[in-house]
C-alpha cells in the first residue's frame, strides 16, 4: 500500500459545542474507558490493512481525545506501532485537544505515546464569543494548556481559530489574532463560522436572538486574517490553514491530495483504493461487538467522476494549486480535455490564473471558492 494517514476517532466530550455537529457527546468515564477498547479491538481487525501500511501521518480527533486518560491513549497509539507495516520517518502524529482539559500529565503522556503535534481549540480571545459558542475553556486556559505543552517539548503546535461569529467585531477579531500570534504557534486554521442546521447556534440565529456579522464583515476579517498571517511569517498553503516553513499538516495534505486513509472508531470514514467507507455511528452497537471493523458500509464506489470533482475542488483549496502534470500522472489525460472550458470561463472572470504548470486561485477566487468549486461539479 502506498503511503497512507490514519484518523482515530473519539467521539466523547464534556459538554457539546453550540455550533457543532460532529459526532461527539458527553459520556461518563465507564463508556469512554469501554471505548478506548473498543478502538483497540477495531484496530486488532484492520491488522492486515495496517501491516501493509506505510503510515504518513495519524490523527486523533473528536470530539475532544484530550480528554483520554493517559494510559488509554499510550496504549492506543501502542496498538498502533505494532500493528502498522511501516512508520515512515518524519511521520506527523496529532492530537486534537481542548484547552482546559490538558494537563501536565496527560502532555507528557502524549510525548511518551509518540504523538509529536497538538491541535488546540483556541478559537476565540474573548471570553464572551466562548461563552456564545457553548466552549468550556477561557481565554487563560488557552495560555496555561500552551504553556503545558511546550513545557512538554511539544514543538509543533496547532491553533484553531474562528471568525463570523454571533457579535464579532473586526476589533475581536484582531485580538483573537494577536493573542493566536503571542503564542507563538507553528500552525494556524483560520475558520469562517458555518451555521450547521439543527445546533442550538443555528436556532439562536434564525430565530433573531444572535446576529451573525454581515458578509461585507466577514470577507473583511478574511482579509485581515491573510495580511496578519504575511506580516508574522506565516505562508497560506491552503484557503483556511497558514503555516511556518515546513510545518505543514501532513494529514490534511494527504486529504486534500486524494491520498488513502484509514478511519478507526465510531462513524469514522476512509479512503482506499477509491472507494468512501463509513463505520456505524450506533455507539452501543460499537461497544458492544466482538470486531468492529465489521461495521462499516460502501459510502461510495470507486468512480474516475467523483475522483475528478474531488481532484479539483480539493486541490483549489491548495494555494499552489493544481498541477497539470500531476493530473494527467493521475488521470492518464489533460487537465483541458476535462475542464478546459470551465478553466477558460474562471479564467476570463479572474478567479483562476496559469502559474507555470499550475492552476490556482486568485485572490478573488479565494474569496468566491465554492463558486469557483461549483463549476467542476457535474
Amino acid at each position: 500500500m502506498e503511503e497512507t494517514g490514519l484518523y482515530l476517532h473519539y467521539p466523547f466530550c464534556v459538554r457539546k459545542c453550540a455550533y457543532c455537529d460532529f459526532l461527539s457527546a458527553p459520556a461518563d468515564e465507564g463508556t469512554r474507558a469501554e471505548y478506548a477498547d473498543a478502538l483497540k479491538r477495531d484496530l486488532a481487525g484492520r491488522a492486515q490493512e495496517l501491516g501493509a501500511m506505510k503510515v504518513r501521518s495519524v490523527y486523533i480527533g473528536g470530539g475532544t481525545p484530550s480528554l483520554m486518560e493517559p494510559e488509554e491513549i499510550i496504549s492506543l497509539m501502542q496498538t498502533v506501532h505494532d500493528l502498522a507495516g511501516e512508520w515512515l520517518p518524519q511521520a506527523e502524529c496529532t492530537i486534537e485537544a481542548n484547552p482546559g482539559t490538558v494537563t501536565p500529565d496527560k502532555a507528557v503522556a502524549w510525548r511518551q505515546a509518540g504523538i509529536n503535534r497538538v491541535s488546540m481549540g483556541m478559537q476565540a480571545a474573548q471570553d464572551t464569543l466562548l461563552q456564545t459558542l457553548g466552549r468550556i475553556h477561557r481565554r487563560q486556559d488557552v495560555i496555561d494548556s500552551v504553556r503545558i505543552v511546550r513545557q512538554a517539548g511539544f514543538r509543533n503546535l496547532n491553533l484553531d481559530l474562528m471568525m463570523g461569529l454571533p457579535g464579532q467585531s473586526m476589533e475581536d477579531w484582531q485580538q483573537t489574532l494577536e493573542l493566536a500570534f503571542s503564542l507563538e504557534p507553528e500552525h494556524l486554521s483560520c475558520y469562517s463560522l458555518i451555521l450547521e442546521e439543527g445546533t442550538p447556534l443555528e436556532r439562536q440565529v434564525q430565530s433573531g436572538r444572535m446576529r451573525l456579522p454581515d458578509e461585507e464583515l466577514d470577507r473583511a476579517m478574511y482579509a485581515e486574517t491573510l495580511l496578519q498571517m504575511q506580516n508574522h511569517g506565516f505562508e497560506q498553503y491552503e484557503i483556511s490553514n497558514f503555516a511556518k516553513t515546513g510545518y505543514e499538516s501532513r494529514h490534511n495534505l494527504g486529504y486534500w491530495d486524494l491520498s488513502p486513509y484509514l478511519g478507526i472508531g465510531l462513524g469514522a470514514s476512509s479512503y482506499i483504493d477509491g472507494r468512501r467507507l463509513k463505520n456505524t455511528s450506533d455507539l452501543n452497537a460499537y461497544l458492544e461487538a466482538e470486531d468492529p471493523s465489521k461495521l462499516f458500509s460502501v459510502e461510495q464506489e470507486a468512480s474516475r467522476q467523483n475522483d475528478l470533482e474531488e481532484w479539483m475542488f480539493l486541490g483549489l483549496r491548495r494555494t499552489q494549486g493544481i498541477s497539470r502534470e500531476a493530473f494527467k500522472a493521475f488521470f492518464g489525460t489533460e487537465l483541458q480535455e476535462e475542464y478546459g472550458q470551465q478553466i477558460r470561463e474562471l479564467i476570463r472572470d479572474g478567479l483562476l490564473e496559469r502559474c507555470g504548470d499550475m492552476i490556482r486561485l486568485t485572490r478573488r477566487g479565494l474569496d468566491l471558492a465554492n463558486y469557483v468549486f461549483e463549476a467542476f461539479l457535474r
